[in-house]
């Protein structure tokens, strides 16, 4: 048996900030990853969109960057297009993940991966984590395993309600970058909407990448009733269809991403982070910064109860710290999802005001 102070079950944004805080901190820390990451890392279904100032923050490296963009567009099957300007960036989620993965390890955190977690039980104040290859000890755990978190299931924790769920299909679609350029522009990522004639309860998207474009969709769960119909819907539109014409199917991938809190977020230290905990901006799904900040979050939490003798208030204060840092206005935006796809007088009322506004500024002055 492998002795750790904490370990990270999932090597997304999430774990691998946990891991490399937790290292820094000085904590014996491992990550434990089911897939295997190679030099590529490991394939993951998302659109991998992100603000450029993230890119700086972890001085991410301009040449790994799949696109860089500088404007979202925004289309209503009806005809109508909304455009919001800001300098983003494209990334291929098996590279940037990596980069956070070996940041990790370059603080001193272990890694085991092409371990899948098959079981996890308490033992005494601790943990015992089987995996395919191993058993280990770890004095704390961080969930961050995703929205189907296998940690957290095993331990039987409560579930995402079936409102708070997405389905997404996410294809990758290989064509020359010159093609690309000329249907979708050099700099921009284009989302798709109607309640109506489209999506419910969501959106689509063009995601143009360096040669191949990301194909997605995602709807909420409890509302679709044929997924592959209502995907092909949105790749059967004209203007979509033109954009990947000769295009060819690389990937084709379901995934789940949550837009509402799981119920329980800390249990005796077990502490979930990102997808798994339900941290996900309910309105544009976007969820990597979110995840990696509450990665860091977790593990300051467990580091500042130890300093001052308090572990027993670990959940209170990790819950408090989220509230303050942006948890707050992710719930108001849960809330703000269900009026703004209350009808297509409402969402196109939103998607104009999104155009010059942040969608937090948006939610935080009652705009909508």
């Amino acid at each position: 048996m492998s002795e750790f102070d904490i370990v990270v079950v999932g090597a997304g944004p999430g774990g691998s900030i946990a891991a490399k805080v937790a290292a820094e901190e000085g904590y014996t820390t491992c990550i434990i990853e089911k897939e295997n990451l190679r030099d590529e890392g490991r394939y993951k279904a998302c659109g991998g969109a992100m603000a450029w100032e993230l890119v700086e923050e972890i001085d991410y490296p301009e040449e790994k960057v799949a696109r860089v963009i500088e404007s979202l567009e925004l289309h209503h099957v009806d005809g109508e297009t909304y455009s919001k300007e800001g300098k983003g960036a494209v990334v291929w989620r098996s590279v940037f993940d990596k980069f956070l993965t070996d940041m990790a390890l370059n603080e001193g955190a272990k890694l085991k991966d092409k371990e899948a977690l098959l079981d996890i039980e308490q033992n005494g104040t601790n943990y015992k984590i089987t995996t395919t290859q191993g058993v280990y000890d770890a004095n704390y755990v961080v969930a961050a395993d995703g929205v189907t978190s296998r940690t957290l299931k095993r331990l039987g924790w409560p579930d995402f309600h079936s409102d708070d769920l997405i389905l997404t299909i996410t294809k990758e679609m290989k064509l020359n970058s010159v093609e690309i350029d000329e249907r979708l522009g050099k700099d921009k990522v284009h989302l798709y909407f109607g309640i109506e004639n489209l999506i419910p309860v969501g959106y689509a998207w063009l995601f143009p990448k360096a040669d191949h474009i990301t194909v997605g969709w995602g709807n909420q769960i409890n509302l679709i009733k044929n997924s592959r119909e209502e995907f092909q819907k949105f790749v059967s539109l004209s203007t979509v269809e033109k954009s990947l014409r000769g295009s060819e199917e690389a990937v084709f991938k379901p995934h789940l991403i949550p837009v509402g809190l799981r119920p329980q977020l800390y249990k005796e230290k077990v502490i979930a982070v990102g997808d798994a905990g339900g941290i996900v901006d309910p309105i544009s799904g976007k969820g990597i910064p979110y995840a990696m900040m509450s990665g860091q979050i977790a593990v300051e939490t467990i580091k500042k109860c130890e300093n001052k003798d308090r572990i027993k208030r670990i959940g209170e204060y990790y819950k408090k710290t989220l509230d303050r840092k942006f948890l707050k206005i992710l719930e108001l935006k849960r809330q703000a999802r269900d009026r703004i796809f209350n009808d297509e007088k409402s969402l196109k009322n939103f998607l104009s005001l999104w155009e010059t506004h942040r969608s937090s500024e948006i939610v935080m002055k009652g705009l909508i």
